[in-house]
């Protein structure tokens, strides 16, 4: 599901750099290790290389990140973006009919959705406010 005008390439782009810089690093899931990690205190979230397990250990130096991971004791919340070129590059997590500048909301459990969940924009805008 599209999400850009909730939370825009600027806002994903400018999230991730607040997590590089003030985060630590945890891995959470089996896939790769030690992903950049931020405890915003409600959930915490995670970034996810755009190579996938080709940077296992999600080291800034070999790729990029287009995954943001929201993540709470009970939810589970994927945030994708999609720059340019990405899609001519087969990033990980791109699936067909999504474009290229824009960010997307995964649905992570195939359980299907109709709208954003009212906790996961709740979540983004925290960590729009945040500075």
């Amino acid at each position: 599901m599209k999400i850009t005008s909730q939370f825009s390439v600027k806002d994903f782009e400018r999230i991730k750099q607040f997590i590089l810089k003030k985060g630590n690093r945890k891995t959470y899931r089996n896939f790769d290790n030690n992903n950049p990690f931020y405890d915003f205190g409600k959930f915490q979230g995670y970034l996810g290389a755009d190579i996938g397990q080709q940077n296992i250990y999600n080291d800034p130096k070999i790729s990029d990140f287009n995954e943001l991971a929201l993540k709470d004791n009970d939810h589970y919340y994927k945030i994708l973006i999609v720059r340019k070129g990405d899609i001519q590059a087969s990033k990980k997590g791109i699936q067909n009919g999504m474009q290229e500048n824009e960010v997307y909301f995964v649905d992570v459990y195939q359980a299907g959705f109709d709208k954003i969940p009212v906790l996961l924009l709740e979540y983004l805008n925290l960590i729009k406010a945040i500075n």
